[in-house]
């Protein structure tokens, strides 16, 4: 059964709600042994871990720095002039529910049959 279940990586969850939690630690021990060692097959096999891609496309990602030659950041409403994070998703959420409330009556006068501009 043990075998199966390390091949397969499965257990049924009505077998599993039988073992107690010594035997579950030992089954998910001996699982993720497994996982390593079919890992470790497939990456001796393959020559290794594939590296990054080179050469071609010249894609990449150049991260500003700031003055202290660490990476910027900017945390949303604590700098000189932002709104308050507080503000800014009350903003957004009164944004949202009147381009609901548009698209319901919008529906709403479909139905009906009046035509009214919002």
């Amino acid at each position: 059964m043990m075998q199966q279940i390390l091949r397969d990586m499965f257990i049924e969850p009505d077998l599993l709600a039988e073992l107690n939690e010594e035997q579950k630690h030992i089954l998910f021990y001996k699982i993720r042994e497994e996982q390593v060692r079919r890992w470790t097959e497939w990456a001796s096999q393959d020559g290794g871990l594939p590296g990054p891609p080179r050469g071609g496309g010249g894609k990449g990602v150049q991260w500003l720095l700031g003055q202290d030659g660490d990476v910027w950041v900017w945390v949303m409403g604590e700098a000189p002039g932002d709104k308050p994070y507080q503000e800014i998703v009350t903003e957004l959420m009164e944004d949202r529910a009147r381009r609901q409330a548009q698209h319901e009556a919008q529906e709403l006068c479909s139905i009906c049959g009046v035509k009214v501009t919002l």
